[in-house]
């Protein structure tokens, strides 16, 4: 071992310690600002913190959103309302507690199945008014400082981003007109108690099932709510498969991809925000080697944490939770199962980098975005610089084995990570530089840390 890779080894931080104090601040909730300023690890979470299953049924995503160091959850009812279609926020209340005792902020998801309206009795999805009561009821209830945390003596902590239907272009049975009155209805609601929330509809999925970017007709449905702003903007479920959507054939088979053909079919002018709710790599067929898996993971996870809006480069992404972190194969099978073990729960290799992830840059914002060229993302905090390269043809305009680099002054060593963790050291230098050397068809990661010199320098500054 180098002198230079010894030092370098020992700035690495290990896998992160989370206290399980409850987290104050939230800059990821409020519709509107500067999504960019966002840290890294405020914009990953999983799911599903099911209101029934809280307690011992829980435990386990918990320990795998802790783990990993991310900050938010998912959490979805069932029971929301009773069947005179009445807010019952009371059963997301145990679950309340649960989230803040681990330190993980909720995401509210109410569930609602197209299938439901032929159960016995029915159960139709309701009027404008029904979802009106049900986005007033919850936010008054659950938002920061409301009602039920100041009950319970916590401040600063609570939901400030509300979603309703998931998935409803699946099964496709729940009238257009319908979704529409629904996801107004909430929409107001939640905005009569705090216009800064953000409503989202609940995730789509037939952009990447089925290559539809009007969702089955429920997208051109919300898009006057998406334009108006009463809907921040749109979540995209993408399920990378080597069969049916190969991220390998470039980046139009991407989040991005959807995300920008969702929003040209719909004609939408706004610049809407992009949430993902659901994403993974299907770790089966061509891909089922877990390395490979976990490369493809590498990619998918920068292809969704680095959306840009309408500019090309100003970050878009609210939301970015990988499905699914806490099992092991046992309930769903194999193919998106992110936990080796359980109980204790150890990750996958997907799962592993998505951690390592969030151990180099969970703290840093994004300073510059390009997808559509180069291929790469620049995120920067107080101990430094995060650069990423999308190292694959249709990703970059340069694919290959030297990645060409413009470096800050201050950069002396560079770190060079994959989606396996360090690869090497190397002196650098302020201006260009040619990273030589690389494997090809794989996503880089370039760390620089400042010396406790140089950042009390900037903070001179």
């Amino acid at each position: 071992m180098t002198a230079a890779l010894a030092a370098a080894l020992a700035l690495i931080p290990a896998a992160p310690l989370v206290s399980r104090v409850p987290v104050q601040a939230q800059p990821a909730g409020r519709a509107g600002g500067d999504l960019g300023a966002v840290p890294l690890r405020w914009r990953v979470g999983g799911g599903n913190l099911v209101t029934h299953l809280a307690g011992a049924e829980s435990r386990q995503l918990y320990t795998a959103l802790t783990g990993i160091g991310a900050r938010l959850g998912r959490m979805d009812s069932y029971g929301w309302r009773d069947l005179a279609r009445r807010p019952t926020p009371q059963d997301f209340e145990a679950a309340m507690r649960e989230a803040h005792r681990n330190g993980i902020v909720p995401i509210i998801l109410l569930e609602y199945e197209g299938s439901y309206q032929f159960l016995d009795p029915p159960q139709p999805i309701g009027s404008y008014d029904d979802w009106y009561a049900a986005g007033r009821v919850h936010a008054e209830r659950f938002r920061p400082d409301g009602t039920f945390w100041r009950e319970h003596g916590i401040r600063g902590f609570g939901v400030t981003v509300y979603t309703a239907i998931n998935e409803p272009d699946v099964q496709a049975t729940i009238p257009h007109a319908a979704y529409r009155d629904a996801l107004a209805g909430f929409a107001d609601g939640v905005h009569s108690i705090d216009p800064a929330l953000r409503v989202v509809p609940g995730g789509f999925a037939t952009c990447n099932s089925h290559g539809d970017a009007m969702l089955r007709g429920y997208g051109p449905a919300i898009a006057d709510l998406l334009e108006s702003g009463r809907l921040d903007g749109i979540d995209l479920h993408t399920y990378y498969n080597a069969r049916w959507f190969p991220l390998t054939r470039g980046r139009t088979v991407s989040a991005q991809g959807c995300f920008d053909r969702v929003k040209a079919a719909l004609g939408l002018r706004r610049d809407i925000a992009f949430y993902a709710t659901e994403f993974n790599v299907a770790q089966v067929e061509d891909w089922a080697d877990p390395r490979l898996a976990a490369s493809l993971f590498l990619t998918g996870l920068w292809d969704h944490l680095g959306v840009v809006r309408a500019d090309r480069r100003s970050s878009a992404t609210v939301l970015a939770f990988p499905w699914n972190l806490a099992d092991t194969g046992r309930i769903e099978g194999p193919a998106y199962a992110m936990a080796a073990a359980e109980d204790p729960w150890r990750p996958d290799l997907r799962a592993e980098a998505l951690r390592l992830v969030l151990d180099l840059a969970g703290d840093m914002r994004f300073t510059a975005l390009d997808p559509d060229r180069s291929g790469t993302y620049r995120l920067e905090g107080d101990d430094g610089m995060l650069l990423v390269w999308q190292n694959r043809p249709g990703w970059t305009d340069r694919p290959g084995p030297t990645w060409t680099v413009e470096l800050p002054g201050w950069a002396r060593m560079a770190e060079l990570w994959g989606f396996d963790g360090l690869r090497r050291v190397v002196p650098v230098h302020g201006g260009m530089n040619e990273l030589a050397g690389l494997a090809e068809n794989e996503t880089h990661m370039v760390r620089l840390r400042r010396t406790e010199e140089q950042r009390e320098q900037g903070s001179r500054r």
